[in-house]
């Protein structure tokens, strides 16, 4: 089954979605202001949802939802260096809470700074060492950055957990593969082309296994 990304989750938390799907009285007090900045972030109005969630704060709302809220919406706007901040004010209040942290995975990934993203993925994965949406992360940096025997190494750990999971299957084969361990990357490629025998890659992988070298 497909795990949905950290995104979605964050999303989720953010949204309200439960209570968005209920029949309730008008919002009120500190409500008013979360639901208007719900309102406004479907319409993509960033600034005004911000403003909500401030306002919110004001009236004496929870610090951390409104950290973490406007860690959210300022990534959505692209301003990543105010959402690092109001993730790692949340993260403050909360030490222990996961969301502030994929926050900040997110936005390292945003930003394209990988020692940024592996010190974020390392600060999830000391609290929640399963994570998978952590490891997914770690994984594919270190295979972007030619660390196949890492990359490997990660991506097994999360088909320990999730074998039926088709990227992390390709990510490890092809880990395999640059290190030369071509028969146990092979296997991994047939088991992708045994599911889809139009997958692309894997047919690719396969061919090369079987009779080329890297690219």
């Amino acid at each position: 089954m497909k795990r949905l990304p950290s995104l979605f989750f964050l999303s989720a938390l953010t949204s309200g979605l439960v209570s968005a799907q209920t029949d309730t009285p008008a919002a009120t007090g500190k409500s008013q202001y979360w639901q208007a900045s719900l309102t406004a972030e479907t319409k993509k109005d960033y600034d005004g949802a911000l403003t909500q969630v401030n306002s919110y704060q004001t009236a004496g709302g929870s610090p951390f939802f409104a950290n973490l809220r406007l860690g959210w919406l300022s990534y959505l706007k692209h301003d990543y260096p105010n959402a690092a901040k109001y993730y790692n004010e949340a993260e403050q209040i909360e030490p222990t809470a996961i969301n502030p942290l994929l926050g900040l995975m997110n936005v390292s990934e945003a930003q394209g700074d990988p020692a940024e993203i592996i010190k974020s993925v390392e600060n999830v994965l000391h609290l929640d060492p399963l994570n998978y949406q952590a490891q997914m992360v770690g994984a594919a940096r270190h295979y972007l950055s030619k660390e196949y025997a890492m990359s490997y190494a990660a991506y097994h750990r999360v088909l320990i957990s999730y074998p039926d999971d088709l990227i992390a299957l390709s990510g490890e084969a092809w880990s395999l593969y640059y290190l030369g361990r071509t028969k146990e990357a092979e296997a991994g490629f047939q088991t992708l082309l045994d599911l889809n025998s139009n997958d692309t890659w894997a047919k690719k992988g396969l061919a090369l296994c079987t009779g080329g070298g890297p690219e």
